[in-house]
């Protein structure tokens, strides 16, 4: 709403700055009402205007030639009711000082002239209604009176259409469906330019909120009002750019791409400032910008709008100043985010996700004493997905536990299947940080366990992220409670890392894998030969079973018995298998 507008200048000249611009939709309700006046008034003229303190703007005219556009606000006739804030009523500009020299009036065009301010309920005034006829006249006062009164609505509506969707209610800038209709009516013109969005991130917000919760809103509200006027003067805007309010804390501009080559260097050298929150409380704020060029009305805006806060995501994901829009990557992230889509869905189903089961292989006996559940997916139109790719989509989101709770209750079905049918090894799961941190975790599984008449024994834990699961307190107790409760614990892709040994006194550990990229060059390199006889070596006299992953040949296989690995699984031995195909490859096995 206008509400202050009288004391607030930055409200006032954000509402001047929308009711200035061409808007067709609003520009011809504005002339109903000055018809509707013309009519009831009895004349043949009439214009609507919007003016600042410098100009005249013209928004609608019927029958007033030479009126049109923009004029300056001293040559008009409108200028004397402005300076009296009262309506003026010249029944015959010929014989008025005020006007006679002016040139519609010497030309005959305006004789009788009728002028009343559009003016808010606080009494600020944003433009005029005007009537004239090109002859005197003398109205009733019925007439005029009903001409005040639509001057009245006029400005009614203009307060309605500024207030409903056309500001941002914080900073009193034009909002995000301000500038798509900006964009819209650009894209109208004949021939259309090519121009540049930026916008602008000035603040996390998940920070934000977190000040409110100790600071109040009111304080915070006030440092978010003041990133507009602090972006402004950084970026050393003009009075003909505007700034939009595309977001709480985000800001856009719009600018024709012969012009933003200045901007957009600004943009990537602004450097971090610091907002005052309450008196002795500042925080440090660094900008983030996204840009795109384009031609308004070859894409739609909204796309046009996704497409820049593409460009901003990724300036804010790679921590720079300024990134312009990639379509490439953009299109990549699409494809991402629509797989991810998929996967919830796969999820729900039980018609794309299956598990497959890799063969542990005892070294010394060549029985097998366990297999590894695989999850895979075979999407519907992409076919089969990469399990790397699967995981790496899902590690980030909330789809990651439902993920692991999916690949955890389809074991333990086949645990029961298999167990009806006599074959009596234990599954292992894959079980990431992110499902460990959630507490109770161990004690769903077991009750799962348990409902589903099977022993802890039954399934097997593969920890994952071992280093995040170190950082996580809520992770640790889980795995302790999973000891306690019987579920073996496997530590994945051991000598992967650097660190991998601070590991084994902190994690309750029975199982340690020895990663693939060590167990690769064991046959052809003698320094990784080295390296696995001693890690063997090592985690034997500290009474862990020790199982090679990634075995792909029989050369591999005998060293590593050699070395007193206990157990393998890989290519050498079987690939993973289908659990239709298990009771197969037991009978064709060492038993």
């Amino acid at each position: 709403m206008f509400s202050g507008l009288s004391t607030n200048e930055t409200q006032r000249l954000a509402a001047l700055e929308l009711l200035k611009r061409e808007d067709k939709e609003r520009d011809n309700v504005l002339g109903e009402f000055a018809e509707f006046a013309r009519r009831l008034m009895g004349v043949s003229g009439c214009f609507v205007t919007i003016i600042d303190d410098a100009f005249q703007y013209i928004k609608y005219v019927n029958n007033v030639p030479l009126l049109a556009g923009c004029v300056p606000l001293e040559e008009t006739m409108c200028r004397h009711s402005l300076s009296l804030d009262q309506p003026v009523i010249c029944l015959d500009a010929r014989q008025d000082a005020r006007f006679s020299e002016h040139p519609v009036v010497q030309n005959g065009t305006v004789i009788f002239y009728a002028v009343a301010p559009i003016k808010t309920r606080e009494g600020h005034t944003l433009g005029t209604l005007c009537l004239s006829e090109s002859s005197p006249v003398t109205p009733s006062r019925e007439q005029i009176d009903d001409f005040l009164r639509i001057t009245e609505f006029t400005a009614a509506y203009l307060e309605c259409w500024y207030s409903v969707g056309k500001i941002d209610a914080l900073t009193y800038l034009p909002n995000r469906q301000t500038l798509l209709k900006e964009i819209e009516r650009i894209a109208a013109r004949a021939t259309p330019e090519e121009y540049t969005l930026i916008l602008f991130d000035c603040i996390d917000m998940s920070r934000a909120y977190e000040l409110s919760r100790y600071l109040g809103l009111t304080a915070v509200e006030s440092m978010l009002k003041s990133f507009a006027t602090l972006l402004q003067v950084r970026l050393g805007l003009d009075a003909g750019l505007t700034l939009y309010a595309f977001s709480t804390g985000r800001y856009a501009i719009l600018v024709n791409k012969s012009l933003s080559a200045t901007l957009l260097d600004k943009a990537a050298h602004l450097t971090q400032t610091h907002a005052r929150i309450t008196g002795d409380i500042e925080i440090p704020l660094k900008t983030h910008a996204g840009f795109i060029h384009f031609v308004p009305g070859q894409t739609a805006g909204q796309d046009t709008l996704r497409q820049a806060i593409s460009a901003l995501h990724e300036a804010i994901r790679q921590d720079i100043p300024l990134h312009a829009f990639d379509p490439e990557m953009d299109q990549k992230r699409n494809h991402d985010f629509r797989m991810l889509y998929d996967l919830g869905e796969a999820i729900k189903s039980d018609e794309q996700l299956y598990l497959v089961y890799q063969p542990k292989i005892s070294l010394h006996t060549g029985t097998t004493v366990g297999v590894e559940a695989l999850l895979r997916w075979e999407h519907p139109v992409l076919g089969n997905i990469p399990p790397a790719t699967l995981i790496a989509l899902a590690e980030r989101t909330s789809l990651m536990a439902g993920l692991t709770q999916w690949v955890v209750d389809r074991a333990i079905k086949q645990l029961v299947e298999w167990r009806q049918n006599n074959i009596t090894m234990p599954i292992s799961v894959n079980v990431s940080v992110s499902d460990l941190s959630k507490p109770g975790f161990a004690d769903a599984l077991e009750e799962k366990i348990f409902r589903a008449r099977l022993t802890t024994a039954d399934l097997r834990v593969e920890c994952l992220e071992t280093e995040k699961v170190l950082e996580s307190p809520i992770a640790l107790d889980e795995l302790d409670m999973l000891k306690v409760r019987g579920f073996k614990i496997l530590l994945d892709d051991f000598g992967a890392g650097y660190s991998n040994i601070s590991y084994l006194r902190k994690i309750p550990i029975d199982i340690i894998k020895i990663d693939r990229s060590l167990i690769s060059r064991v046959a052809n390199d003698k320094g990784s030969q080295i390296i696995a006889k001693n890690i063997i070596s090592m985690l034997k006299e500290l009474d862990y079973i020790v199982l090679a992953e990634g075995v792909e040949d029989a050369e591999t296989a005998e060293i590593l018995k050699d070395f007193g690995c206990d157990e393998a699984q890989g290519y050498y031995f079987s690939r993973p298998l289908h659990p239709t195909m298990i009771p197969d490859w037991l009978s064709s096995s060492p038993q």
